[in-house]
Order: structure tokens, then C-alpha cells, then sequence
């Protein structure tokens, strides 16, 4: 017994060294701080939580309330005290009906989540409950950390709804580890005054977008920019143009990622996006919009209500992102998980109770994100609602990134490749034949 220990601790924290390394946040998420992934540290925590590391008057109360009951601890990362709150309140729902536990809040900074959760497994010292990027359940499934609740959701009244690309994240060989709590996907966010004097109506197509990028360009701003960032942020904004290229995931040198670059590198050359983009993450971005320094934009639905209230008076609006040979979106968001043997019955009670439809779709519309079932396609609060439903009529053909513990690696490739062509320091042919030796050599691992 004590030689498997020590070998499930070394394995533990060679995975968790490489975790803290690799997983540098999965593309966007009103949770990470302003809105963005990939960095910062989150806000002051809420009433009724607590900011790890810290001991706090919210933290004897709350420890105070649980009145005798299992205390449920649960992690979140949630950046802007505004959708602290709204989580804190729906958790001070559950524990003012529950007779049996009570639900504790841990705010993390957004930067040492993964390296805190890494580092905390080896120390036998996690949560009951976590709230994890989509694109990393896969990495923290593979270490053993998360309850198995394969047969516990198969229960689950709403379980059949979800959408098999979201639900792809929350599986690991074959089992179900976690539930989809908020998803969110791309649009093509555009300054409407900018488009009209420019005479040219949103994009449909890669051809009108570079031509939608040439004409919306001035000597004050740029028509277009994304998310070239080197991080995960990168990756996802740009893989649904790859994707939409005809491309495979794990086969970045090819005729697809050759032509999506290609798009991006033109408009570098030709002047109507910033070469800034490499170094701009998805929260430097919206402010250079907001500012008018670029006429649009690649971003998440997350970004609505914070530009409502950063820029009430701009005349916006979102249109699904432009298709080549099929239409592609990539799925971003959060999943909620149980760890191992953790107080696995009453945290499983609180994910029942949350992840109800009607709960779910009120925390999602709060936080600017949906829920990945089929019922949002037909829920008037997002089909009626302004500006969502060019985010909804994407969910059908939306998408995960491979679902695999590799993935951080792989997306290195995706992330050197953007580097090396919109830097003009490669041709797109050498930049994904560059990305494509990343790949591989994470694959052969």
C-alpha cells in the first residue's frame, strides 16, 4: 500500500508540475477576471466567502451558520465581484433549504487556480467541489481527482439534453466526471456607425471578412482584430476558423491551416488588423473596441453586458463568426465537479440542485453565458433577448476542442504557429509545419 501511495504522490506531482505549466486557461469566460482568461488575480471576495490564504470575518460567519451540517467547500475562480455575488447568492439559497449541508465558498485568484488545485491534490487537502475550464476537466479527470458520477447523472432528469460536444468535455474515458454549469461560444462584434460610413454590412464568408476588414480600416482604427495571444486564449479564437477550413484538429499543417492563417497574415500585411493581436489577450481586446481603435471584433457572448455598461452610448452588434466550408464555433465555459471521495453525496445534492434548467439558465443569463441543452434554442429569455440570438443559432454546429489530457500541449502547436505567421517571422506553410512538430511530439508522449 504504501509503495502505490508514493507512486500515485509522484505521478501526482510530475502531472501537477506539468499542469501548472500548461494550463494556462481555455479560451473565454465572463469568470476569469474583466471577462478574460489566462491571468490576473480575482477581486475581493464576496459576503459569505472566502479568498484562500485569508481568514475573514465572511469566513467565521459562514463557518458559524453551517449550524451542525456537512460543510460542502467548493472552489471558483470567478473574477468580478458582480458575478461573486450571484453565485454567493444562489449558494445561500441551497443552504437556507438544505437540513443536511452547507455550502462554503473559496474565491482563487484566477492565475494560481490550476497550480492551487495541482499542488492541493498532492497535499490530500481539496475541496469537495470545483468549478474547472472545459478544456482542462480532461487533464484533472486523468489524474484521478474527480468523482466518477457516471451513474449518479444518468438520473439526472435533464441529463439526455445536453449537447454531446459540451458534454464530451465533462468525459474521460468513457465516464462522466462532471456537469457543463456555463457555456459560451464566439461572435463578430462590430462598431455599426464605422460599418455604415464604410458602406459594408457584417461578413458571411472569409472572403467578405478580409474585404469587411480592408474597408472598416482608417487612419483611427483598424477593422478587425482577434485573439492571437500565446495561450490557450489564442488557440480558441483561432481554431472555429480553422475548423471552419475544413480542418483537423491534430492536423494543423494542412491545406486548412494553411488558408486560415493565410486570412490572418493578409490582413496584418495589407494593414486592416493591428499587429498587437499576438501580444492582446481577450481583455485587452474589448477595450481597443470600446475605445475605437478597432471597428471589430472576435469575442465571447461573455463581453455583452460588460460592454453595455463600459460603453452605453457605442451603436454595436454581434453577428455569428464568418464560415468557409462549414459553419464552426468552439465551446468555452466551466464545468462543475465532485472530488474524489469527498463528501460525494451531499456535493452531488447541491450539483442536482443547481444544475437544474431553470436555476442553470438564470445563473447563465446572469453571467452572460447559456446552457448547453437544447432548451436554450426555444428559451425566450435568450431567443428574445437582444443581441443573444446571434450566439444561439451557433450552438447546433459549436464545438469542444479534443477532448484529451494532451490538449495543453497540442495547443503549444496551434499557439507557435499564430506567433510565427502573424509576426511575419514565418510563411503560413512554415508556420504550420512548425506547429505540426508540437503536436506531434505531445501525441507520441
Amino acid at each position: 500500500m504504501k509503495i502505490s501511495t508514493r507512486k500515485r504522490l509522484a505521478a501526482l506531482v510530475t502531472m501537477g508540475a506539468m499542469l501548472v505549466g500548461m494550463l494556462a486557461g481555455c479560451g473565454g469566460s465572463s469568470s476569469a477576471p474583466s471577462g478574460t482568461t489566462g491571468g490576473g488575480t480575482a477581486t475581493e471576495a464576496a459576503a459569505g466567502q472566502t479568498t484562500a490564504g485569508q481568514t475573514t470575518a465572511a469566513q467565521t460567519t459562514a463557518a458559524g451558520n453551517a449550524q451542525g451540517k456537512q460543510e460542502i467547500n467548493i472552489w471558483h475562480y470567478f473574477g468580478t465581484e458582480s458575478i461573486q455575488v450571484e453565485f454567493q447568492k444562489w449558494v445561500d439559497e441551497y443552504n437556507a433549504q438544505s437540513d443536511t449541508a452547507f455550502v462554503k465558498v473559496t474565491v482563487l485568484p484566477f492565475a494560481d487556480f490550476k497550480k492551487q488545485l495541482s499542488m492541493s491534490a498532492v497535499a490530500d487537502s481539496l475541496p469537495d467541489m470545483v468549478f474547472i475550464d472545459n478544456c482542462d476537466c480532461a487533464a484533472y479527470s486523468a489524474m484521478g481527482i474527480f468523482e466518477d458520477i457516471t451513474d449518479r447523472v444518468a438520473q439526472f432528469p435533464q441529463f439526455d439534453e445536453y449537447y454531446d460536444q459540451i458534454m464530451a468535455t465533462c468525459t474521460y474515458d468513457g465516464k462522466v466526471y462532471a456537469l457543463p454549469a456555463e457555456s459560451n461560444c464566439l461572435g463578430l462584434y462590430y462598431n455599426v456607425d464605422m460599418a455604415e460610413e464604410a458602406g459594408v454590412k457584417p461578413p458571411t464568408n472569409f472572403e467578405e471578412l478580409k474585404e469587411f476588414a480592408k474597408a472598416m480600416t482608417t487612419s483611427d482604427h483598424y477593422g478587425f482584430s482577434f485573439c492571437a495571444h500565446p495561450s490557450e486564449e489564442g488557440t480558441s479564437q483561432f481554431i472555429p476558423f480553422f475548423w471552419s477550413a475544413g480542418g483537423e484538429s491534430m492536423k494543423l499543417d494542412s491545406e486548412a491551416g494553411v488558408r486560415a492563417l493565410t486570412m490572418f497574415t493578409d490582413m496584418i500585411k495589407d494593414g486592416s488588423m493591428p499587429k498587437d493581436v499576438v501580444n492582446w489577450t481577450q481583455g485587452d481586446i474589448p477595450t481597443q473596441f470600446i475605445n475605437g481603435k478597432v471597428a471589430s471584433m472576435v469575442m465571447g457572448c461573455w463581453r455583452i453586458q460588460w460592454l453595455k455598461n463600459n460603453a452605453p452610448d457605442l451603436n454595436w452588434d454581434v453577428v455569428p463568426l464568418p464560415s468557409d466550408k462549414v459553419k464552426a464555433n468552439v465551446y468555452g465555459g466551466e464545468n462543475l465537479a465532485i472530488i474524489k471521495g469527498k463528501n460525494v453525496e451531499e456535493a452531488f445534492k447541491f450539483m442536482e440542485w443547481f444544475m437544474d434548467y431553470d436555476r442553470n439558465s438564470q445563473w447563465n443569463l446572469a453571467t452572460d453565458e447559456f446552457p448547453a441543452t437544447e432548451k436554450v434554442l426555444t428559451d425566450p429569455n435568450y431567443t428574445e433577448a437582444e443581441y443573444w440570438p446571434a450566439f444561439i443559432e451557433q450552438i447546433p454546429y459549436t464545438r469542444a476542442r479534443d477532448v484529451t489530457p494532451k490538449w495543453p500541449e497540442i495547443s503549444v502547436g496551434y499557439q507557435t504557429a499564430l506567433q510565427n505567421a502573424l509576426t511575419l517571422k514565418q510563411t503560413p506553410e512554415e508556420a504550420v509545419k512548425e506547429g505540426q512538430k508540437i503536436i506531434d511530439e505531445a501525441l507520441a508522449k
